[in-house]
């Protein structure tokens, strides 16, 4: 069974981000669970690499859509009247950058 042990400090960082992410909405869901154990145990394997990849894959085509939406940024911004545009957009490259980390960490 393939096993994934995140012994890279910034591995360890991105994980635990988005495990926040989930414990900040109260999100108990599947993917929440995945991202909550894989930060206690500092590793994923068997189908929970292949749970993870799905999670990470979607969330970069997620993003790519919202980047290029203009009415989704600006719902956003009307959500949020203390974000700007600027730091919003700023947030999506950070979830970008992590993600595309983490994916290639996934996939080795």
């Amino acid at each position: 069974m393939a096993k994934r042990v995140f012994k890279k400090d910034r591995l360890k960082e991105i994980v635990k981000n988005i495990a926040e992410d989930f414990r900040f909405s109260g999100d108990v869901g599947e993917y929440a669970l995945l991202f909550y154990k894989a930060d206690v145990d500092g590793s994923i394997d068997g189908a929970d690499i292949d749970k993870m990849i799905e999670y990470v894959e979607t969330g970069l085509n997620e993003l790519k859509a919202e980047y290029k939406n203009m009415e989704w940024r600006q719902e956003m911004m009307e959500k949020e009247p203390n974000i700007d545009e600027i730091k919003l957009l700023e947030n999506m490259k950070v979830f970008e950058d992590e993600y595309t980390t983490l994916l290639n960490f996934l996939k080795k």
